[in-house]
């Protein structure tokens, strides 16, 4: 299959040209084009930037040659972009997986202070953990009274993070959270175990 050179405009309307998906990786940019792979059908595409009509980045073609592909319209063109869909385990909760304790700017879910040890340290212990899309993100953050926050950007929307603080005195309840949560799901019960 031929690499597609896209315009930005049309890859933030129509997503990935071959199935529509919005996120992907991003290999190499510059010169006005961005060179992507699909973070759903993991098919290569090229955007172009306003002004530019052809890729300046060559693409392998199956007969050892380089390609540079032209602008083209979307093949999509009309059919609005999509994310990840919004799934749920089967016996409740969110999807939720850690990407360990580590340090950030938060408040403590315990005791909602914004002192990590009580000498001014604003970097509480956290845990960063992906779920499956901002609403569930947004579901997980309700399950907790305090010192969860959804962690969301436009230019990632797939990569959707929750993130939640404890204080020095808190870290084994926050410890205890992130072994409740070793399966990849959090529900109500398991904030309340952890002491949330």
């Amino acid at each position: 299959m031929d690499t597609i050179a896209i315009s930005r405009d049309d890859a933030e309307k129509y997503g990935c040209p071959y199935c529509g998906y919005q996120s992907g990786f991003n290999h190499v940019s510059g010169r006005g084009a961005s060179v992507i792979t699909c973070g759903e059908c993991k098919q290569c595409f090229i955007v172009l930037s306003p002004g530019v009509n052809v890729s300046p980045f060559g693409i392998e073609s199956g007969k050892g040659q380089k390609v540079y592909p032209k602008l083209s319209e979307h093949p999509r063109k009309g059919t609005p972009k999509h994310g990840a869909p919004d799934k749920r385990p089967e016996k409740g909760g969110e999807f939720f997986h850690s990407r360990g304790i580590g340090l950030d700017n938060c408040i403590c879910f315990v005791c909602g202070t914004r002192d990590r040890t009580g000498r001014g340290h604003f970097c509480l212990n956290n845990i960063a953990a992906f779920v499956t899309c901002k609403a569930a993100g947004e579901r997980v953050v309700a399950m907790f009274g305090r010192g969860a926050r959804l962690d969301y950007r436009e230019r990632e929307p797939d990569r959707v993070q929750v993130k939640i603080g404890a204080c020095d005195k808190h870290l084994s309840n926050l410890k205890k959270l992130e072994k409740l949560t070793e399966n990849g799901v959090i529900t109500e019960d398991m904030v309340r175990q952890a002491g949330g």
